[in-house]
């Protein structure tokens, strides 16, 4: 009877083990998303109604291959920690490639020419604002703030940090 008994308590000890361990990698992994702008991998209809359904305001991020000012602001501006932070916590966001077959089908809706393009719309697809050509981080965490209302805006630029 005793070596059930070890036997239970080794298995609940375990799981346990297994469970504190688990959590301690999902909190590992959100960090590191939290450090950059989280994008929607949903079609561009069931984002937008997504949007409805949340009450929350999008962007829409127009972009190609060929467009190197466009991944400056994908590796360097959408991973700066306080506009990933904006963003992630007042936002929606949705990337496109035009020269994807999704990407053109969404930016026949939109014409987008010029890139990169960023494209502000209120919950329901109105269009509130727009950002096109190559922008730094305080300019459009200036943007971002503007849209949302002032209870929410909990998080301030720092002027401090090196290379802003």
């Amino acid at each position: 009877m005793k070596n059930i008994n070890m036997g239970r308590k080794g298995v609940f000890c375990l799981l346990f083990a297994s469970f504190v361990s688990l959590r301690g990698m999902a909190q590992d992994t959100s960090a590191v998303v939290l450090d950059t702008v989280i994008f929607s991998d949903l079609s561009f209809k069931k984002f937008t109604e997504q949007a409805r359904f949340e009450n929350k305001p999008y962007i829409i991020m127009f972009s190609a291959s060929w467009c190197a000012p466009c991944h400056r602001i994908k590796n360097e501006i959408f991973t700066h920690p306080k506009i990933a932070q904006i963003v992630n916590e007042n936002y929606l966001a949705y990337w496109v490639d035009i020269e994807s077959f999704d990407g053109l089908e969404v930016n026949n809706t939109f014409r987008v020419s010029l890139l990169p393009t960023l494209l502000f719309f209120d919950p329901k697809g109105n269009p509130i604002d727009k950002a096109i050509g190559y922008f730094d981080g305080y300019y459009l965490f200036k943007k971002f703030r503007a849209h949302i209302p002032p209870s929410q805006r909990n998080v301030e630029w720092d002027h401090n940090i090196e290379g802003e």
